[in-house]
């Protein structure tokens, strides 16, 4: 196809948390070739990715978020739009090609890593549904991203963080 007229769309729902696949989702942006995290929010888990200019693109603006969809299970949305204003029709297919490669690779990832990711997040439930602690581990979840939030701040030294997570997992 010589133009694609149309910004490009793509999501693909993982049996992972929510967190596991931000995690993979962020290691697999950052490791296609001409992509940069432009802003990344680990609250929201949210990313803006933008991407170089090509052969056969002025480069894209690429939105990207995962929502959780139940306890075990997560979303991933892509949306990736040409950073011109003539739209997609100076991007020759690339805005196809960056939705594929982005939920291609997550998935890899996820495939390689994600029970392991779920391990260390203290997100693999046991039979009742909650983690060792008893709480459930969209609660210890969301308080590492949290603690993790405030040492990317500077408010917690890299030892106060590994504290409050080994108290938090249990360790």
């Amino acid at each position: 196809m010589l133009f694609d007229t149309f910004d490009r769309t793509g999501n693909a729902e993982f049996s992972f948390p929510k967190q596991v696949v931000f995690r993979a989702l962020c290691m697999a942006v950052e490791g296609l070739k001409g992509m940069a995290i432009d802003n990344r929010d680990d609250i929201a888990t949210r990313l803006d990715v933008k991407t170089g200019m090509s052969a056969f693109s002025w480069g894209e603006k690429i939105a990207i978020g995962v929502a959780g969809s139940g306890a075990n299970s997560a979303v991933v949305s892509v949306q990736s739009a040409a950073k011109t204003i003539f739209g997609s029709a100076t991007t020759h297919g690339k805005n196809r090609e960056n939705v594929r490669e982005i939920i291609t690779n997550t998935s890899k990832l996820l495939a390689q890593h994600g029970s392991q990711w779920e391990e260390e997040m203290g997100l693999k439930p046991n039979a009742q549904g909650s983690t060792s602690l008893g709480q459930s581990p969209s609660l210890i979840a969301d308080e590492l991203t949290k603690l993790a939030a405030l040492k990317e701040q500077g408010l917690l030294s890299p030892e106060e963080f590994s504290a409050q997570k080994a108290r938090l997992l249990g360790s």
